[in-house]
């Protein structure tokens, strides 16, 4: 027991700093923006359900119509799963709309329609593979692909969302530094090099020591005022980044 309260102290000494993220305002109008390459968000629109299962077995034991919803994977990871729709062959999805997804033509997507009967394991009802986007998914526009089993789901391809801000999304307050704990990396934080471990230790040129409690604000406003970080990366290196006033770009 007694080796434990060392432990115990360090833990106690390194947990104690508050944390803190730095705010995010979304940009409503994106229609003018160039966004980062292969990142879309997906708003899954309808389905088309077979009216009996393959081997001509019912849907549900009870001769009811399925409860379809839809998984997204890219790769072997889901990234998407829709709600469920409920006693239907033609399932509508008015709030069936993803984060925004990297969605590279030289990784694998996969789109499943599926089945839950709300008592066993959810059955397969089709599956729709490709790498990236389908061609005939034009951004803005109704698209659908055919799955195998004859279900067909319809999606559209939407701009992704943009927001304004500095892109750390974690830091604790230290007496001389912001520690970094999180950056969005499609932001000005991240663009400029900043990673998980970074400390930030003056903001245009007054050390964080200096500033006090005014670190936090002046962190938080760094990209719209175009501030200059005098950053100690984890393996002591120190330099000085200016961030942009660009835009941060979350990204699954």
């Amino acid at each position: 027991m007694r080796a434990l309260v060392p432990l115990v102290a360090l833990c106690v000494a390194s947990c104690a700093y508050p944390r803190r993220s730095t705010p995010l305002s979304e940009v409503a109008d994106v229609s003018d923006i160039d966004a980062p390459a292969d990142l879309w968000r997906l708003r899954f629109t309808r389905a088309v359900v077979p009216p009996r299962q393959r081997g001509d077995r019912p849907w549900d034991e009870d001769g009811t119509p399925p409860d379809p919803f839809v998984r997204l994977y890219r790769g072997d990871r889901q990234v998407y799963e829709s709600p469920i729709a409920h006693d239907t062959l033609t399932p509508a999805w008015d709030d069936a709309l993803t984060e925004n997804l990297r969605l590279p033509s030289t990784r694998e997507l996969r789109i499943e329609l599926w089945d839950d009967d709300g008592v066993g394991l959810p059955e397969p009802v089709g599956v729709w593979r490709g790498h990236g986007l389908p061609r005939t998914a034009l951004p803005g526009a109704d698209a659908r692909v055919m799955l195998e089993g004859t279900a067909e789901v319809g999606f559209v391809v939407m701009p992704p969302r943009a927001y304004r801000g500095t892109g750390i999304t974690e830091y604790e307050v230290r007496p001389d530094a912001l520690h970094v704990l999180g950056v969005i990396p499609l932001s000005p934080a991240g663009r400029a090099g900043i990673v998980p471990g970074t400390d930030i230790l003056a903001i245009d040129g007054e050390t964080v020591a200096e500033l006090g409690d005014r670190a936090i604000g002046k962190l938080s406003m760094a990209a719209s005022r175009r501030s200059t970080l005098t950053l100690r990366h984890s393996d002591g290196r120190r330099e000085d980044v200016r961030l942009d006033s660009g835009y941060v770009w979350k990204a699954r």
